[in-house]
């Protein structure tokens, strides 16, 4: 078993990108459930750094596909497009995704109305390009351009407080107000004017926050199922306490994401260093469980539960810089 947290969140960091030309997959835009409001007001004048706290996303109520997207204060972004699909139809392959990982910058924005501003993308590459697949690990993925950023000559900014009766209504139905006409928008969204694509934000530290709140409550029924439950087989045990690490190495991920958004790069390098250093001493760690307990199964569950107690650790040690 394998207990390394950040591999992925780190690799993007790394990661190379191919500029391509979009390939949009086909659906269509339905209602979506209305994303967490970011609580802010609307601004007097807009700049990237209102959007650094937040998280857009592009999605509908149908599917498991979304696009994910974040604004860094200097105008760059970076982001996710992605669509899974269980079982692949092949016995080697049980899962088939669409995917899009990219990075790009939007050009200035230029203010068009009292609630409205407009930007191109100056720039904008994929790591993977577009047209391309490869299997990983049963997996069959499909490269393809970022779904909602196609063809996009003019990005809108609409701020929080923007009167949903005057945005079109296509835009609407894909932030979760198709019918609504009365009410104001409650949150930053961009919109691909060239297809009507809207992308609804919420406050992405919170969410955060909110997800480790309840990663907390999900730990707390396996402890007690771990503990109570006589009838669980060694297998089963061991079984729960790897949830539970995963548990953790989920919400560590999703802080490190946050964090990278957040924090100034000089930080963020430091603070990279630091966590690559915590990663070992961890390993470190999860080693001298194991021989402790003289291997076997037993030494698999215990192995699991200090790494799931290091990583919860480590979770709350990286909240205090969104302190």
């Amino acid at each position: 078993m394998v207990f390394c947290a950040l591999a992925g969140a780190l690799a993007l960091i790394l990661a190379g990108c191919r500029e391509t030309a979009p390939v949009p997959p086909s659906g269509n835009p339905a209602p979506m459930a209305s994303p967490v409001p970011a609580e802010t007001e609307p601004a007097a004048e807009f700049s990237f750094a209102d959007l650094q706290r937040l998280q857009f996303c592009f999605a509908s109520g149908a599917g498991g596909w979304c696009t994910l997207l974040a604004v860094r204060p200097d105008g760059s972004f970076y982001g996710e497009y992605h669509d899974t699909d269980m079982g692949g139809g092949e016995p080697d392959i049980r899962a088939v995704q669409w995917n899009c990982k990219f990075t790009g910058r939007f050009a200035q924005p230029v203010q068009v109305n009292d609630y409205t501003y407009s930007m191109g993308i100056a720039e904008i590459s994929y790591e993977k390009e577009a047209g391309t697949e490869e299997v990983i690990d049963g997996i069959q993925y499909y490269y393809t351009a970022p779904y909602g950023l196609e063809d996009a000559e003019e990005i809108l900014v609409y701020l929080p407080g923007a009167p949903l009766g005057e945005l079109p209504q296509e835009f609407r139905g894909w932030v979760g107000y198709y019918e609504n006409t009365r009410d104001k928008l409650p949150f930053y969204a961009l919109n691909n004017e060239s297809h009507q694509q809207g992308f609804g934000s919420y406050d992405w530290v919170e969410r955060v926050r909110t997800d480790v709140e309840r990663a907390e409550e999900t730990a707390a029924e396996y402890e007690t199922k771990i503990l109570e439950d006589t009838s669980l087989s060694q297998g089963e045990l061991n079984e729960l306490s790897a949830q539970m690490f995963d548990l953790w190495d989920i919400q560590l991920n999703e802080v490190w994401a946050v964090l990278r958004q957040m924090l100034p790069q000089a930080d963020m390098e430091a603070l990279t260093a630091e966590e690559l250093e915590w990663i070992a001493w961890k390993e470190e760690q999860i080693a001298r469980t194991g021989e402790e307990a003289g291997g076997g199964s037993l030494a698999i569950m215990l192995q699991a539960q200090r790494a799931a107690e290091l990583t919860r650790e480590r979770v709350y040690v990286l909240l205090e810089y969104l302190a």
